[in-house]
């Protein structure tokens, strides 16, 4: 059986789906309809804007075949059958929704392709699908209405990534009956090279690498992958990990990462740290930056939207200092009208930071 796409109502083949014309409003078709177009006119190479994992964002060109051998791994991972409903909707002008839709085209899916938006639940026509990928503020915000809630717990299967996933969504995803997992790749590695178990009797704090890849770290402990989705080569990334057996444990990026008077603190794993014991009724957020320091050479900075958080922190210091590893909470906070983020979903830590000084 043939893949199928649907669009609101309109059931399409592949190929009527990259002739259909559709009204100028929908221009977050454009590149699903790109993508379809050229993969069954037999496109040999793709070219792809990398997010920034592995050093400055730029463009690479990736091989058909590179971009097969990703899809059947998560496929056979999976056991993802055929004939299969599956939901995309998240943006396909990036790699993880453009291999959304080359697995249900090599598995021989039925996708149903909806506008992205924070909450899924709203557009999609069905009430089960057997698998899909979210973002996590996706499942956050689906998380918080009872409807949309149940509209998750009815997908089999998820996969989420494009960020990392807080230890409070990770709490709330326990409440799920389906199967979660946490993604982790890049565009280099044309999508995920690995899953990591969120819920259920198989829940870790460990990514499992895929078949087919191998990985290793460089001197910084920053993880390197190498695979048919790599074309045989090393790509090495800026991600300090730990590795166990051809599985790894996910630290933070080396480029997030402050000297401080000679000691390495890991923004992201120090952030988390705080962030887990914020009490639930503190409103706004926070990040983690870095700033000149004539003493340390460079210092932690906290950035908060909310001056309750620097309230609680500054008043409940002993406490947290005592409770929290070395060096988890910043020596200056800043507050900030809203915290910027790129456009893959990323907190912008420099441009956010860089508000903060440049105040009328």
């Amino acid at each position: 059986m043939e893949s199928t796409i649907q669009v609101s109502n309109h059931l399409f083949t592949l190929t009527e789906f990259a002739q259909h014309c559709y009204d100028k409003n929908d221009h977050w078709l454009k590149p699903a309809q790109s993508f379809v177009n050229d993969w069954i006119e037999g496109k040999p190479t793709f070219t792809l804007q990398t997010s920034g994992s592995t050093g400055a964002p730029k463009l690479i060109e990736i091989k058909r075949e590179q971009m097969i051998a990703s899809a059947k791994a998560t496929i056979s991972t999976l056991e993802l059958t055929q004939d299969l409903n599956a939901l995309v909707c998240i943006n396909t002008a990036y790699i993880g929704g453009k291999m959304m839709l080359l697995r249900g085209i090599i598995g021989n899916w039925n996708i149903e392709l909806i506008e992205p938006s924070m909450d899924p639940s709203k557009n999609a026509s069905k009430s089960h699908y057997d698998f899909a990928a979210l973002v996590p503020l996706q499942v956050l915000t689906m998380m918080k209405n009872p409807a949309s809630k149940g509209f998750l717990n009815n997908i089999d299967q998820v996969i989420i990534g494009g960020a990392p996933i807080t230890e409070h969504l990770k709490s709330e995803i326990q409440h799920l009956r389906n199967k979660c997992y946490h993604t982790y790749g890049m565009t280099e590695t044309v999508s995920h090279i690995a899953l990591k178990s969120l819920n259920g009797p198989h829940k870790s704090d460990w990514f499992n690498t895929l078949q087919g890849n191998e990985i290793d770290v460089d001197e910084r402990s920053c993880l390197k992958v190498k695979g048919a989705v790599t074309n045989g080569e090393w790509i090495q990334t800026n991600d300090i990990v730990i590795l166990n057996k051809g599985n790894f444990k996910w630290l933070g990026r080396a480029d997030l990462v402050v000297n401080s008077g000679g000691v390495k603190i890991i923004i992201e794993q120090s952030e988390q740290h705080l962030r887990n014991y914020l009490p639930k009724g503190i409103s706004g957020t926070f990040v983690y930056w870095k700033k000149p320091d004539q003493a340390l050479g460079e210092k932690l900075v906290g950035i908060a939207t909310d001056q309750r958080i620097i309230d609680y922190v500054e008043s409940s210091k002993t406490e947290l200092e005592k409770a929290l590893p070395p060096y988890s909470l910043p020596k200056e906070w800043l507050l900030t009208k809203n915290i910027l983020f790129t456009e893959s979903g990323k907190p912008d830590r420099s441009s956010t930071y860089s508000q903060t000084q440049h105040r009328d």
